[in-house]
């Protein structure tokens, strides 16, 4: 008698459209056990913005179709408490985990209380938590994302480590080598942030313009927008 093969579990991957997002659903992606299924994104209510990132939701919608995958978007106030957070994102993962997608993946790679803020969150709607860069360091996931093929244009950086001939400039091992020795080179202590140009299932890079640069909190944020 024949086996029935195992079913692929189905996931949601959560897509700030930075490297670290782009890298994991890669691996997510590479892994037959797995389905991804759909993105969802965070954005600022007021901004239009992947917070700090300065990355519109227009782009964000260009890579979810250049990667062929359905996008979820949340709008939270820019001041949105954790209460609020928990609240808002859990409504809409509940209706995930009703369709019998129970999994949810996110980018992180070292920080305890992101993760375990995470699965906490899951915790209540039944969801279990993936985090493919998990104890990856940050030299395995700068090397992993260049070997793939992707592309990322540095879109924010902290005020008061980098200043701002580290903004706007294309992630690279150029930019790397110029960081100084207390930042980490994969931007993990949220150092800079980028936003992902091209991915190896994208049929071309995406189509940007940089706009004017803004101080948002502790970053200094390129703002870009559509051509």
């Amino acid at each position: 008698m024949n086996k029935i093969p195992n079913e692929k579990k189905r996931v949601l991957h959560f897509w700030s459209g930075g490297k670290n997002s782009a890298l994991a659903l890669h691996l997510l992606k590479s892994d037959p056990q797995f389905e991804v299924v759909g993105l969802i994104s965070i954005f600022d209510r007021e901004k239009n913005t992947v917070k700090f990132h300065g990355v519109p939701d227009s782009l964000i919608l260009d890579q979810a179709k250049m990667l062929n995958l359905p996008l979820q978007r949340i709008f939270l106030q820019s001041d949105a408490s954790n209460t609020e957070y928990i609240d808002h994102v859990g409504k809409i993962l509940a209706m995930f985990s009703k369709k019998g997608i129970l999994h949810v993946s996110f980018g992180d790679s070292h920080l305890e209380e992101d993760k375990f803020f995470k699965e906490e969150m899951l915790k209540p709607l039944n969801m279990t938590g993936l985090f493919p860069l998990w104890h990856k360091s940050s030299e395995e996931i700068n090397d992993q994302f260049f070997k793939t093929g992707h592309k990322a244009l540095v879109t924010s950086v902290i005020i008061n480590k980098l200043d701002n001939s580290f903004l706007a400039c294309e992630f690279n091992q150029n930019y790397i080598d110029r960081l100084p020795k207390d930042i980490d080179p994969a931007g993990e202590n949220g150092e800079f942030h980028t936003f992902v140009t091209y991915a190896p299932s994208f049929k071309m890079r995406i189509p940007f313009s940089k706009s004017i640069a803004i101080d948002e909190g502790p970053y200094l944020v390129s703002l870009l927008k559509e051509p």
